[in-house]
């Protein structure tokens, strides 16, 4: 498969996964909204629309570009392990730098700063999965880069990393109510939506684990899996940020530098 055609699913993906779990979300919703809903979905996918805009116009192709530039040299290069499996590796390697990236968001001041705009969302559903503050996007990006030339990352496996993130990403924040045996068969490989739920909770001992992007292996691995309280009891967001008028669009840009 060629990088267009990977481009084009990438994008395809996003929407149509955005739109299904949407309208699965107001067939089936696990948790009933605590205000308007067409309000939190407006505000998140602005956020990603205005992530977006700015991405592009700073950084247009700039990752495929370093991608390009990175084939023939960096770990996987050394390693030999052909096309097909420098897509699977490359994904693997990724993810597990994702992984590692998120815990840090959390461990270092600094990072949790941007990266505490994403959890002050007040409620869960797919749209939070975009929810994610410029500063922590741009971070992101430069870490993502630094993996790329590192690893020698080639351009099919980003792109392959990238919409598998994206439906990921979508899947663990969507307000889906999934039954328990199927969740729970589904979560010995992958991050589902109730183990991430335990993550988007409001105390600092849930929130502080399961920070896992795609694979769920590396919470196992490295013991920051849990899931130790019933999904009806976990309390979303942050306790200083406790209402719909501290979470809105323009407070949402200016929580990194507010004490």
């Amino acid at each position: 498969m060629d990088v267009e055609t990977l481009s084009l699913l990438r994008l395809t993906t996003i929407l149509g996964v955005l739109g299904f779990l949407l309208a699965v979300e107001s067939w089936t919703p696990f948790r009933n909204s605590i205000r308007s809903r067409f309000r939190h979905i407006a505000t998140n996918l602005s956020i990603a629309v205005s992530n977006a805009v700015v991405v592009n116009l700073l950084f247009s192709g700039a990752l495929m570009l370093v991608s390009r530039r990175a084939e023939g040299w960096g770990l996987l290069h050394y390693l030999g392990l052909g096309p097909l499996g420098n897509v699977g590796a490359s994904i693997v390697l990724l993810d597990l730098t994702f992984y590692g990236l998120h815990q840090a968001n959390h461990i270092i001041p600094f990072l949790w700063r941007f990266h505490r705009a994403h959890h002050s969302d007040l409620e869960l559903d797919v749209t939070t999965a975009f929810r994610f503050h410029l500063g922590e996007v741009l971070i992101s990006m430069l870490i993502k880069a630094s993996a790329v030339i590192l690893l020698g990352i080639p351009v099919i496996g980003l792109l392959a990393f990238e919409i598998l993130l994206v439906a990921a990403a979508e899947f663990q924040h969507s307000n889906l109510r999934l039954p328990e045996p199927i969740d729970k068969r589904l979560r010995l490989l992958v991050v589902t939506s109730h183990m991430h739920w335990i993550h988007h909770s409001q105390l600092p001992l849930h929130h502080n684990s399961n920070f896992g992007t795609i694979f769920s292996g590396w919470d196992r691995l490295f013991r920051t899996y849990s899931l130790p309280i019933r999904q009806e009891e976990i309390r979303i967001g942050l306790e200083r940020y406790s209402t719909p008028e501290q979470v809105g669009f323009c407070r949402f840009y200016a929580m990194p530098f507010s004490p």
